[in-house]
């Protein structure tokens, strides 16, 4: 059923020309398919899930990756046969190994993944860790993303690089890390964490690669000033899910209280139910 948005495909860019681009291009988040459709009803053209994400939905859970490869790359398959937006997908830490990041590279393009990010966080916690985020050193995560671009050998998936090191070790080490990874002929870099300018001056004076950013710092939106920093994606972080799930939270308490509903927006039920598409369907295969 993937062809119910028929035509869907040719009408967005794919995600290799975005990265091409001379502007920069604002990602939703997203973590489902009625996400995903509405992303792609408010014009966007590519999506960010995040393993944070996934792990809320799917599990209830909080970020600590008790999600599963598996969960990932089934959430994953779910959202792209929507063929509403190119996904990237954060991989988290590829959910083990080098060999473990190459399976899932593998199972990810499968699923329809246009993009897959890397990070270099260690993960999960281990025993006797400190309650921080820890990383790989630079030389291992870098092997991690050579295996993942084996691994998808000619298969159309890009391979992101991301670091994780900006609040731990600092814009140094940060840019000395992307550069590592960019050196291994990753397709972008991932960046995440930027509070200032000057952080991102540096990052784009030192490196070359396209480079996708997350952040909610308000003084580095400015697609006229990304776009001149090779910046191709933007995004301003999963509060789409938060406030959905506000939202949902309201509109529960309220029934519990026996008080009436808010006022729902039909048109958006319609849109993420794909009823047009179906009702199409239904008359070209159910009627007489």
């Amino acid at each position: 059923m993937n062809d119910l948005n028929q035509g869907g495909a040719s009408r967005r860019r794919n995600l290799a020309t975005i990265l091409q681009s001379e502007t920069c291009t604002i990602a939703s988040s997203v973590f489902d398919p009625v996400s995903a459709r509405l992303a792609q009803h408010f014009g966007a053209e590519c999506g960010i899930m995040g393993g944070s994400a996934v792990a809320q939905v799917v599990l209830g859970a909080p970020d600590i990756v008790l999600l599963t490869a598996s969960d990932l790359v089934e959430q994953t398959r779910r959202v792209c046969r929507t063929d509403s937006v190119e996904l990237i997908v954060d991989a988290d830490h590829g959910y083990g190994n080098a060999l473990n990041a190459m399976r899932i590279v593998n199972d990810l393009q499968s699923a329809g993944a246009a993009a897959i990010c890397l990070e270099d966080s260690r993960l999960p916690r281990q025993y006797g860790s400190s309650q921080t985020m820890e990383l790989v050193s630079a030389e291992e995560h870098a092997h991690k993303l050579k295996a993942a671009l084996t691994a998808r050998g000619n298969g159309p998936a890009l391979i992101f690089g991301r670091s994780n090191a900006l609040p731990l070790t600092g814009i140094k080490d940060t840019v000395a890390r992307l550069k590592a990874y960019e050196q291994v002929g990753v397709d972008a870099l991932f960046i995440p964490y930027l509070k200032s300018r000057q952080e991102l001056d540096q990052i784009a004076s030192d490196t070359t690669l396209p480079l996708i950013l997350a952040s909610a710092d308000p003084s580095l939106f400015d697609l006229d000033y990304l776009s001149q920093r090779r910046v191709k994606v933007w995004m301003w972080g999963h509060q789409t899910l938060s406030l959905a799930t506000t939202a949902l939270a309201q509109a529960m308490s309220r029934a519990q209280q026996g008080l009436p509903p808010e006022k729902a927006n039909p048109d958006y039920a319609s849109i993420v139910t794909a009823s047009e598409q179906y009702s199409r369907l239904a008359q070209q295969f159910l009627s007489p």
